[in-house]
């Protein structure tokens, strides 16, 4: 027993050390389907009756579980799992037999909390809550003559620790550790009697999460309004270079949604614009060196797009926003490929009076 958990965890520390070189994003916000396989140790418990105690001890044995959910912008992701697993019985001590095992189909609604590092590995806590058929198989009796062999629906619940690595902006690897248990469940044997037994295990599971969501693609179509004409003036007008103010926000990195900061300056360059007497907002969005270009094409333009959303709620004719994204292009430090700088993870504001 003790080596099979030394072989689990074994694997579960390679799996931390080596995805860190094959890890390109953070966890990706929205709706995501989930799988993993692994193995579980359950210590021994004791099987009670009215008239007898015994003692069950397992051998390792596999785990299943399958989920769909939704991770949101704010770390934390709620989602509904099926949760299958076996305990294999070694040997029962103090009673008659041998042999049996017990399974467990839970269906669990899970509650996590993805933990930012800003690295590409993401810590994850959680605990759930749900109800499960815990079945007893053939697991030999307190006396001659008897077998557990029996069902019974109960409450479940577990606790969840892991670590997850982002393949890309979709794939992610999965290695975490699930205590779960349930309720002693009351079983009976072939005789009608009912035994009381414990229902818990020690859970590694690796596995692998798909999300669905990606980065807004389209840009708003720019409706020009051209300024009212003037008559022209007798005497042709020296050339003035057009009046120009800048404004610059950063994002938070493989995100398009504004933090707190970037939300101010908008509302203050929202302000200037307003009593400025300007005729035209860019914006144009832009990336690290961190992913592919096609990737990093959309992000730009889901920066730019959320940028103009918030002038919109501001109060700010959207008519007269342009948006556009350059990607990893144009990059204010110069940084080789695949490079994280915060400064570059950023929107340009530019205002104009022509």
């Amino acid at each position: 027993m003790r080596t099979s958990l030394k072989t689990m965890l074994t694997f579960a520390t390679a799996f931390m050390v080596v995805t860190p070189v094959i890890a390109e994003a953070d966890p990706t916000p929205g709706w995501y389907i989930s799988a993993g396989v692994g193995g579980n140790i359950s210590p021994d418990e004791t099987a009670k009756t009215k008239t007898g105690t015994a003692t069950l001890q397992y051998d390792p044995s596999s785990s299943l579980q399958a989920s769909s959910g939704y991770s949101w912008d704010n770390g934390f992701r709620s989602e509904l799992e099926l949760f299958h697993n076996q305990t294999n019985i070694n040997t029962i001590k103090n009673g008659v037999g041998k042999g049996g095992h017990i399974s467990n189909n839970d269906l669990f609604g899970n509650a996590l909390y993805d933990i930012s590092t800003g690295t590409n590995i993401t810590p994850y806590v959680g605990a759930g809550l749900g109800f499960g058929l815990a079945e007893a198989n053939d697991i030999g009796g307190l006396t001659n003559g008897t077998y557990l062999k029996s069902d019974i629906a109960t409450f479940a619940y577990q606790a969840i620790a892991g670590v997850s690595a982002q393949l890309d902006r979709n794939w992610a690897l999965t290695a975490d550790y699930r205590y779960v248990a349930t309720p002693d469940p009351k079983f009976h044997d072939t005789s009608g009697r009912g035994v009381y037994t414990g229902n818990q295990s020690h859970n590694i599971i690796l596995g692998l999460r798909y999300s669905f969501d990606e980065p807004t693609a389209s840009i708003p179509p720019l409706a020009n309004a051209a300024p009212t004409s003037l008559a022209p003036a007798p005497v042709a007008a020296p050339a003035v270079a057009p009046v120009v103010q800048n404004y610059t926000v950063f994002f938070d990195f493989n995100k398009s949604n504004l933090t707190p900061e970037a939300k101010r300056i908008i509302a203050a360059a929202a302000h200037d614009y307003q009593k400025g007497h300007y005729i035209r907002i860019v914006v144009t969005g832009h990336t690290d060196t961190v992913g592919s270009a096609a990737y990093n094409q959309k992000l730009s333009e889901s920066r730019a797009t959320s940028i103009k959303a918030e002038f919109k709620k501001l109060g700010v004719d959207a008519r007269q926003i342009r948006t556009t994204g350059v990607g990893k292009n144009d990059l204010l430090i110069p940084t080789s490929d695949g490079v994280r700088e915060a400064q570059n993870r950023r929107g340009e504001i530019v205002f104009n009076k022509q």
